[in-house]
């Protein structure tokens, strides 16, 4: 049997393909109209999926059949003869095709025709943690009007980027009763300066921090997320509302490069000496606050702002009492049971702020796959109501830096 494959199915990428390798898929001239449309688009994730979708389209032309008839909707005098997805059951009427799409409100119509709905298994690793729809001026009213009502299927503190016209008019946040309107502000920190969110999915980020006692923030390399986590504890620490930070290391040499052997000195200053020593230097400006930050002030009685456990260090330790924000950093060096016994390791009083990339920046064997801590723990922790999940799409950290991403 052949299927219709949505807009939105192409721009999210297809879950388990290799379950879906004997399936004809029906590419519509509405669907290639909506493709062009946004690779033009001003939103820059949308336009980048956009031609992802174009590139799939091309590369997997076997298992494709192009349908370039514009369809004239006769269902009925409830269907819109405008609107694209009326074209697209059309279409599934009259050749009796089956559809694929994500559109629940496009899947419940075409039930209603009786048109065969294809179900796609949702690939846990796929979790981004938010849904982007395009609605029109209609449906984004009637979304505004029923904010109690979850037609997204969105899961607790999973969040919807609401796109009308190409153009980002809105986020939301379901707190598992209600959405919420998602409009975090900037910062200023002593160590960092002014701080503001770059775009949606940052600001989904900053929301999440501030509303969670445990979030993930993933993406490439550049898209901001050490950044993110950085200025919110030093703006927290600052205003009284924690003490310290405390960040789990396990510090690895990058994958295929050279080790340079033991390093001399104590602990902090081999953390120091490691990678993700330099990356706090960068962050902070200079190692020499780092160092001021580890020391306290004995005088006064008041402990270290800042305290960097190696993961050998940690077992046994206990958070609880210190009002710490724990950060595990490049959390993608990490297995199921260093991850298990790190998040362990977090008490009532304290927030817990994890970051990694485990699609591309893993430096070990044995923490790919299955085997990855950071991916696990996302599948079992999403939905829960103390716990966020972001991936940050866009590196801005140079242009370089973002063609690099292509090699």
């Amino acid at each position: 049997m052949r299927y219709v494959i949505d807009t939105n199915v192409l721009l999210t990428g297809i879950s388990c393909p290799e379950e879906l390798q004997d399936v004809t898929f029906v590419i519509t001239a509405m669907v290639l109209r909506e493709l062009e449309k946004h690779k033009l688009s001003h939103n820059p994730r949308l336009a980048y999926d956009a031609r992802v979708a174009t590139r799939y389209i091309e590369q997997n032309q076997e298992q494709m059949v192009f349908d370039t008839n514009d369809y004239q909707v006769q269902l009925g005098d409830q269907f819109d003869p405008n609107y694209a997805d009326n074209k697209i059951l059309q279409c599934c009427v009259d050749n009796q095709y089956g559809i694929l799409t994500n559109d629940l409100l496009l899947k419940q119509k075409a039930r209603g025709l009786g048109i065969q709905v294809l179900e796609q298994d949702q690939d846990e690793c796929t979790y981004t943690g938010y849904i982007e729809a395009e609605v029109d001026d209609e449906r984004y009213a009637s979304l505004l009007h029923n904010l109690d009502e979850n037609i997204f299927e969105l899961l607790p503190n999973q969040y919807l980027v609401i796109n009308n016209d190409n153009k980002h008019v809105d986020l939301l946040r379901w707190t598992g009763e209600t959405h919420m309107h998602v409009r975090p502000r900037g910062f200023e920190t002593i160590f960092f300066g002014k701080f503001s969110p770059r775009d949606a999915y940052q600001r989904c980020a900053l929301d999440s921090l501030r509303n969670n006692p445990m979030t993930v923030v993933k993406g490439k390399a550049g898209t901001g997320k050490s950044l993110i986590a950085l200025n919110y504890a030093m703006h927290q620490i600052e205003k009284g509302k924690y003490d310290r930070l405390i960040c789990f290391v396990n510090p690895m040499a990058a994958r295929n490069s050279a080790k340079l052997g033991f390093y001399p000195g104590t602990r902090d200053e081999k953390i120091m000496d490691s990678a993700i020593g330099s990356m706090l230097c960068s962050k902070f400006g200079d190692k020499m606050v780092l160092e001021e930050l580890m020391k306290g002030n004995e005088k006064e009685k008041q402990p270290p702002k800042l305290l960097l456990l190696p993961f050998s260090d940690i077992r046994g330790f206990d958070t609880t009492g210190m009002k710490a924000i724990v950060y595990i950093i490049e959390a993608q060096n990490l297995d199921i049971d260093l991850m298990k016994l790190a998040v362990q390791r977090v008490g009532e009083d304290s927030k817990l702020i994890i970051d990694g990339d485990f699609e591309a920046q893993v430096d070990h064997t044995s923490y790919e796959g299955i085997n990855n801590g950071m991916r696990r723990l996302s599948e079992v922790f999403r939905g829960q109501p103390y716990y966020g999940e972001v991936e940050l799409p866009f590196i801005y950290r140079s242009e370089i830096a973002r063609k690099a991403d292509e090699m």
